[in-house]
């Protein structure tokens, strides 16, 4: 592990700081970059975060560099910014993960809880037609669940039944119409409902 031990002395920051502030910079940069990088990286265990710590740490030194004549020692100061950068850097990642995992959390129970009101709804409105259905008189009822849960044909039940189609049809219409009385006061019912309910009520 290549970190430098030396410390860029008092008096050679301020011989730096008298040909420029840019060049007092460049020379803090260049004689403490790889101790910083290598602080970072021995915190963080990452190549690419401590990079990332290093470049804010420089940053942030530039942003008060015009304060850095007061400071005594530029390595033990750079040393307490690279270090608070990276307990930084461990809480946001903390607040991050944390986020992240009660959000996961709270989106799985809302499916759940979605599933189990959907489920509930399914099976109240399940309940609203088969008593709905049972109320319709027997003949009627028997063609009804023919066609809308059997999938049998007009034309099959008619002939199943020996009468003509349209007699079938009108027994179909009366039950439809039926349901649809029986059921108006479960609109909001009827909205979570699959396909085939409304294929129960459709003409």
């Amino acid at each position: 592990m290549n970190i430098q031990k030396e410390t860029l002395s008092t008096e050679e920051l301020i011989l730096a700081l008298e040909n420029s502030k840019e060049f007092a910079f460049e020379t803090v940069f260049k004689f403490y970059y790889t101790n910083v990088f290598h602080i970072a990286r021995n915190y963080l265990g990452n190549k690419e975060n401590a990079e990332e710590i290093t470049q804010n740490v420089f940053f942030k030194l530039w942003k008060d560099f015009d304060h850095i004549s007061e400071v005594n020692n530029v390595g033990g100061y750079l040393f307490k910014m690279t270090r608070n950068a990276c307990l930084d850097f461990f809480k946001h990642e903390k607040v991050k993960h944390d986020f992240i995992q009660n959000t996961k959390k709270s989106v799985d129970l809302q499916y759940v809880q979605d599933d189990a009101s959907a489920l509930l709804l399914e099976n109240e409105l399940l309940g609203k037609i088969e008593e709905g259905i049972n109320l319709l008189p027997e003949k009627c009822r028997k063609i009804f669940i023919h066609s809308r849960f059997d999938g049998l044909k007009n034309q099959e039940i008619a002939k199943m039944y020996s009468i003509s189609k349209r007699t079938v049809d009108n027994h179909i219409a009366k039950g439809i119409k039926h349901m649809r009385l029986y059921l108006k006061d479960f609109a909001t019912l009827l909205l979570f409902c699959s396909t085939i309910y409304i294929g129960i009520l459709s003409l």
